[in-house]
């Protein structure tokens, strides 16, 4: 990789860089002949931030391709973290070449239980290894980027759904009904799924989701023959799943069918939607036989599929989706070495996004899009604008989610008071008609009904500028102080032989001058050494009432034995420290009218004076407190 490809790669990586806040952490490693952990898994903080992105500009060129060996150095990353509950994990994997050195096969690489997201840039890369390396992870998915398409933006495409994650360790349980139904198939696409027998039921494993994605999972059925009419429940589906590391079941979903005397025959007609999805996981078949066949085959093939989507019927966006991904596959097949370098990965991307049901690049990312979220939609443009302009700042993905959950501005109002309007009678030419100064006897009552709705409307927004200026007044009255997080106390307590680091620390949810209880909630702090996470300060919600405060007091005992080196650098200057981010909701009602809530959020660093009394700085502790944001 060199030259522009190169440049692009790295404005690639600074994209993810800026976009990730303090609570997320990055480790980079490159691999060309041997495998190198550039940076340690950090915390992305500014500093590092700006650390990461030298790092990634000081990124060269080496003309071999260890696959497994970046592969098996960035499960070695994860395995090491000392904290993992409850994070999501990936591996983002690029690559412009094939595998040319070492003698483990980057397919055969157990990566566990993470999703690796893998990237091909150009002609020259082999799309059968990164493939197999996307599958055998769990929810991962191979995306083509053919030469001349900036990177920043199939980059976004997973950024946007890493940071958007809303369920982990999501699985669907289906149960047969004995004596109504047997399943004879579940189909979940390239999803893992479990049989038990015993208790006739199947389970599909989908790992992580992202917020707006969706998983269809089509389940056979045989139907025992019945004598009589009757509503039998014939399936029951039921999902399990962890936020935030704790286990939820939901209510099991009970799907029942009218039986009749007679069975419908196979011309049945299907539901739309079925038609749909099951012409959309014949399609991704069909690509997935063309991916391996010659060209010519694979455009006879090709074109067999694109005209039984002819019979589809339009409404639903998926068909028009499948048709032009349809078009584009089979235009590569001509000349045949384009089909080898470009339609190859076209296929094979297509094929495990459709088996995924997740957003993957197809050659260029913003023409076929099936599975994109909101959220991609929103950094595939932010990644445009900054691919022509890296030095420009970017949203928090706090501001992402707001502008998301904000509804769309009021169009303006009309300029002109007077409106024209054309009454067209059979018979008679137009005639331009004003609503103002008609005031002919036949208009007479439409007048008046219009003066009353006139004097209605009138008291009615008399009515709403009391009430407006009574919230105010008792917002004045009641208006509460912010509610805030401080450092009281904190102490270094122990450090024995380099082998583990105690910490004590107090922090003080604050609501002092509030004339209303507030609410904390998703309290979640990270304690950092050097870049490398230590603890997770986290709490259940809880209230402080008004004018006083709650203590949190945390005592923090951690083995880091990867940060050995700079500990002793800080034992020789006297001065440990110890970074402090997070956040936390708050919520307070305001009189008795309406409710406010914000995110505060706390990012301050702790010295602590060690070897030595193992106290905090005064000045670190009092100007460490949580920001309204």
């Amino acid at each position: 990789m060199a030259g522009k490809k190169l440049q692009d790669t790295k404005i690639a990586m600074q994209f993810i860089i800026k976009k990730l806040s303090p609570i997320d952490r990055l480790s980079i490693v490159s691999f060309s002949t041997t495998a190198k952990r550039v940076c340690r898994l950090h915390f992305m903080t500014e500093d590092r931030q700006v650390e990461l992105e030298r790092l990634v500009n000081e990124l060269e060129d080496d003309n071999l391709t260890n696959i497994s060996d970046g592969l098996l150095t960035g499960r070695q990353v994860l395995d090491g973290r000392r904290l993992s509950g409850g994070r999501v994990a990936s591996i983002i994997l690029m690559s412009d070449g094939g595998h040319n050195i070492g003698s483990v096969r980057p397919e055969t690489v157990d990566v566990g239980n993470v999703a690796v997201y893998t990237f091909g840039f150009g002609d020259d890369h082999n799309p059968r290894v990164l493939d197999m390396v996307a599958k055998n992870s769990q929810g991962g998915t191979f995306n083509y980027v053919k030469d001349g398409v900036a990177l920043s933006g199939p980059f976004s495409q997973i950024l946007g759904g890493l940071l958007s994650v809303v369920v982990r360790d999501l699985k669907l349980t289906v149960r047969q009904q004995p004596g109504d139904s047997k399943i004879e198939k579940v189909d979940p696409g390239s999803y893992p799924q479990t049989q038990d027998a015993a208790a006739g039921s199947v389970t599909v494993s989908f790992g992580d989701l992202y917020s707006r994605e969706v998983r269809k999972v089509m389940v056979d059925l045989l139907l025992p023959a019945v004598d009589r009419e009757y509503d039998p429940t014939v399936v029951i589906a039921q999902c399990s799943y962890s936020v935030q590391g704790k286990p939820f079941l939901t209510p099991p979903l009970r799907c029942s069918i009218s039986r009749t005397r007679t069975a419908a025959g196979p011309d049945a007609i299907k539901p739309t939607e079925v038609k749909t999805e099951l012409a959309r996981r014949d399609h991704a078949d069909l690509i997935g036989e063309a991916s391996t066949m010659d060209p010519v085959g694979a455009r006879d093939k090709l074109e067999g599929g694109r005209k039984a989507l002819d019979n589809l019927e339009e409404s639903n966006p998926m068909v028009g989706i499948l048709k032009t991904e349809a078009d584009q596959l089979r235009k590569l097949t001509e000349p045949p070495n384009l089909y080898d370098t470009q339609g190859r990965p076209y296929a094979r991307s297509s094929k495990t996004s459709h088996d995924r049901q997740r957003m993957a690049s197809r050659g260029d990312v913003q023409d076929v899009r099936p599975f994109a979220t909101p959220l991609m939609d929103k950094y595939l443009e932010q990644a445009k604008k900054f691919q022509e302009d890296p030095t420009m700042p970017l949203p928090s993905l706090d501001d992402d989610v707001r502008d998301e959950e904000e509804p769309p501005p009021m169009p303006p109002p009309p300029e002109d008071k007077e409106r024209v309007t054309e009454t067209l009678v059979a018979g008679q030419p137009r005639v331009p008609r004003t609503w103002w100064g008609e005031y002919s006897p036949q208009h007479r009552a439409t007048s008046r009904r219009a003066w009353v709705m006139v004097i209605l409307c009138t008291v009615l927004a008399i009515i709403v500028v009391v009430t407006i200026a009574a919230v105010l007044s008792v917002y004045l009255i009641y208006k509460p102080n912010t509610p805030y997080l401080a450092v009281s106390d904190a102490q270094l307590g122990q450090f024995q032989g380099g082998q583990y680091l105690q910490v004590s620390i107090t922090i003080l949810a604050n609501n002092l001058k509030s004339k209303a209880d507030a609410t904390f909630s998703s309290f979640e702090l990270a304690m950092g050494f050097h870049g490398d996470e230590v603890a997770l300060l986290r709490s259940e919600p809880f209230v402080v009432p008004r004018q006083s405060s709650l203590p949190l007091h945390f005592n923090v005992v951690a083995l880091e034995p990867a940060g050995m080196r700079d500990m002793d650098e800080s034992l020789d200057a006297g001065l440990v420290p110890l970074d402090l981010s997070g956040k936390t909701r708050t919520r307070w009602r305001v009189g008795i009218f309406q409710k406010r809530q914000f995110w505060t959020r706390i990012s301050c660093r702790l010295r602590f004076f060690f070897p030595g009394n193992g106290t905090v700085m005064p000045t670190d502790r009092d100007r460490c407190r949580s920001r309204l944001t």
